[in-house]
């Protein structure tokens, strides 16, 4: 008999899941940082952390270039030199 992410987690370490799940979140874990510790899918970490509705940590977004000075800027350089057409001469 094979068991489930839930049985095994409970198995393992010998507290309810939810208790479990929530102490990695106070900790600051990411959800993927759990499954490697739990040895499962972030999927499956996900799953069973939205059924006793625990969240992890999220990465911050990182920021985007294409909002960045140097990209919006007129003339070209080494952040915008790809993103566009530029006219040799215009740029002189």
């Amino acid at each position: 008999m094979t068991l489930t992410v839930e049985e095994r987690i409970q198995k393992s370490f010998n507290v309810p899941v939810s208790e479990l799940l929530a102490s990695y979140a106070k900790q600051g874990k990411t959800s993927k940082q759990v499954a490697e510790i739990l040895q499962c899918g972030v999927s499956n970490v996900r799953r069973i952390a939205r059924k006793y509705n625990v969240r992890f940590n999220q990465p911050s977004p990182q920021p985007s270039i294409i909002h960045t000075g140097e990209f919006l800027a007129k003339k070209i350089n080494p952040t915008n030199f790809l993103c566009r057409a530029w006219n040799r001469m215009a740029d002189a």
